[in-house]
């Protein structure tokens, strides 16, 4: 047997112990059986009007220059009437573009996802290469009771740089119970919301499955500890209406695979990659609208996850702090 195919036969092997681990963990192309409606408003959320208006329509010559047959596949809605850019503003912006698509080819993620949201500094890209996900969270193989451990590259953080972050973390976490928030046990990032996750692998052969598997683990314990914060916060709770679903990318060479993580009872759904929103490194656009995808991800995070984050677990357990004071 080739090294391909134990690979290959391996992977199958992690997804069948996943579909019976608890909580099951079922990776599916398209949702099956109902979907919360937080999930279907976030689907909608990033495909509605996607790659349209990217790029400036005074880079069109250069495109055409760089990449002639590539430029003819642009649609023409993907171009936006950029007038109002000076020369020097599309220089910067060409150059930056230029950068990403050569850098990409050491399959690296900080150009795109490490740049800082405009007007936030909540968000902060975070790497978690070395961190162990919490043992407690991690799904359990219910025949010999052992449990199933994979680790993401890195993920997105709410940064304690920022002041409202900050001072709820501080409230939280700082004032005597040292409470983690996070599903990973590192002494850091334990006490931060992490959002999202991240898996990076070369194009070679079956590493887009094993990618997959680590990142729908990743999530799983996301998940799970957001469910066991808002118990520990309000008490029992409806966890279809009630726990928002999370994101996380595949990286794998030039391509970027979007998948979404929700819960229903005891199984975690990983349902992707999501076609509408598909995007690559090998190209001016491609890398455009990876940045598309990025800033609804962004935006996602910010004003409806980090909003119910704030509201529904961080504020109610920094007020039983103070009750208990």
């Amino acid at each position: 047997m080739s090294i391909a195919s134990r690979q290959g036969s391996t992977t199958r092997d992690v997804f069948n112990q996943l579909r019976l681990a608890k909580p099951a963990i079922i990776c599916e192309p398209q949702a099956t059986g109902p979907v919360p409606g937080t999930v279907s408003s976030l689907r909608k959320r990033l495909a509605d009007r996607f790659a349209q208006g990217i790029i400036p329509k005074g880079l069109e010559s250069r495109i055409r220059e760089s990449d002639p047959d590539g430029a003819e596949e642009i649609p023409e809605s993907a171009y936006f009437d950029s007038g109002h850019m000076s020369d020097a503003a599309l220089d910067v912006l060409w150059n930056e573009l230029e950068e990403i698509r050569l850098e990409a080819r050491h399959y690296v993620v900080q150009p795109i996802l490490g740049k800082p949201t405009q007007g936030s500094s909540k968000l902060q890209l975070t790497s978690v290469q070395s961190q162990q996900i919490d043992g407690d969270l991690l799904p359990m193989v219910r025949n010999n009771l052992t449990r199933i451990n994979k680790k993401a590259d890195y993920a997105l953080a709410f940064s304690c740089r920022d002041p409202e972050v900050s001072s709820l973390y501080e409230r939280v976490s700082l004032g005597g119970h040292g409470y983690a928030i996070s599903q990973t046990t590192d002494a850091f990032n334990k006490r931060t919301i992490l959002f999202s996750g991240v898996e990076v692998k070369p194009d070679d052969g079956g590493e887009k499955k094993e990618a997959l598997a680590q990142l729908a683990i990743w999530l799983s314990g996301n998940l799970e500890k957001m469910r066991r914060l808002g118990e520990l916060a309000k008490g029992p709770l409806d966890q279809a209406d009630w726990l928002l679903p999370t994101i996380g990318y595949t990286v794998v060479g030039h391509d970027w695979y979007v998948y979404i993580a929700y819960r229903l009872g005891n199984e975690v759904h990983v349902v992707g990659p999501i076609s509408s929103v598909r995007a690559d490194t090998r190209s001016t656009y491609g890398i455009l609208k990876l940045r598309d995808l990025d800033s609804r991800v962004r935006q996602y995070a910010l004003d409806g996850y980090w909003l119910w984050v704030r509201d529904e677990i961080l504020q109610p357990l920094a007020m039983q702090r103070l009750s208990d004071d």
